[in-house]
């Protein structure tokens, strides 16, 4: 059985020379985007069982980040929406998979810090990787969970 989803996102760019590059979409259809101010994306489709929306931050480069001068290039996941329905637990849903820029990586692990291959509640893509909220249909039954709103009967 196939469920309508109309789900939208917004991202926020932060970047002082040249905008973040992404990919955006539902499960592996994705789309290429140089996302260069706030931008709600929207999504209409009919799933069956579950359902990835990926953001994925790719052209970050160590010369992006100037710590000096509080300057950054980073994606921030503003808002998820169901059928106009928004709460900040469905962003924080979301699991990003950095991909740690070397040799920093090297050096903190040297160092004894842990580097996790998954982050759980961030909006903030400050390294290139992928960001996925995974779902299931039907959307309400998910979000009524993911909002804590306890049982429900059917």
């Amino acid at each position: 059985m196939t469920y309508p989803v109309k789900l939208a996102v917004t991202l926020r760019p932060i970047w002082h020379q040249d905008p973040p590059q992404i990919q955006i979409g539902v499960d592996n259809n994705l789309q290429f985007v140089t996302l260069e101010k706030l931008t709600t994306f929207n999504f209409e489709f009919d799933a069956q069982k579950k359902v990835n929306l990926q953001v994925r931050f790719l052209n970050k480069t160590d010369q992006d980040t100037i710590v000096e001068q509080n300057l950054d290039k980073a994606v921030v996941v503003e808002a998820v929406s169901f059928f106009g329905i928004s709460d900040p637990r469905f962003v924080w849903a979301g699991i990003y998979y950095p991909e740690y820029p070397e040799p920093w990586a090297s050096q903190q692990l040297q160092q004894g810090k842990d580097l996790p291959a998954q982050l759980k509640s961030h909006n903030y893509l400050s390294w290139n990787g992928t960001w996925k909220l995974e779902f299931t249909v039907p959307v309400f039954t998910w979000m009524h969970q993911t909002q804590g709103l306890g049982w429900i009967y059917k």
